[in-house]
This record gives C-alpha cells, structure tokens and sequence, in this order.
C-alpha cells in the first residue's frame, strides 16, 4: 500500500468515528418516536445483510443450501419462543455442526 492510499484509509476511519460520534452525544429529545424506531432496526438490518449472501448465493449465483437455510430457519424459531439469541445462535450452530459429522441422516 502506498502512503496516499493509507492517508486516505486513515482519514476515512476518523470521518467515520466523529460523525457516528457526534451522533451519539446528541440528546434523545431531538429523536421522534419514529426515528428511534427505525434507528432500532440497523443491527436487524446489518446482521442480515452479513447473513443472506452466505445463505444464498455462491460463486456469484444464487443457491439455495438446504442445512443453512434449515438451521435459520430453527435459529429464528428458538429466537422467537426463548428470546434469547445466544441460545438461538447456538442451537442452530449446532444443528449445522451434527449435520456436518453426520449425526443427522438427512
């Protein structure tokens, strides 16, 4: 990497770190309702964004991979009977890890 490419890299992190910063000390009052709202789906919205292309698409084509879409399948499930998502995460962790050993006959 030349030093123009890492000057920008290192300007970009610090105009990112300010400005999500900055957002963050500004009181709650200036929130509607709505805002908070949909500031409360950006995880949801990361977390799936980080999951559906492995879930999905492979070499560039769409697939569909029945053990992973199985095992979200059970992870959304436990998630929304326990509510508690290390649970969910782990149970569907490991529904891909027996299937993987063979411990599953499907």
């Amino acid at each position: 990497m030349t030093i123009p490419t890492l000057l920008l890299f290192a300007i970009m992190a610090a105009l990112t770190y300010f400005s999500r910063r900055a957002f963050l000390r500004l009181p709650s009052k200036h929130f509607s309702p709505r805002l908070r709202n949909g500031l409360s789906f950006i995880p949801l919205g990361i977390f799936a964004s980080l999951v559906f292309p492995s879930l999905f698409v492979q070499s560039g084509t769409f697939v569909i991979q029945p053990l992973f879409l199985a095992a979200s399948l059970i992870c959304l499930l436990v998630m929304a009977l326990s509510k508690n998502i290390f649970l969910s995460f782990g149970v569907s962790l490991g529904v891909v890890v027996a299937s993987s050993l063979g411990l599953f006959p499907w």
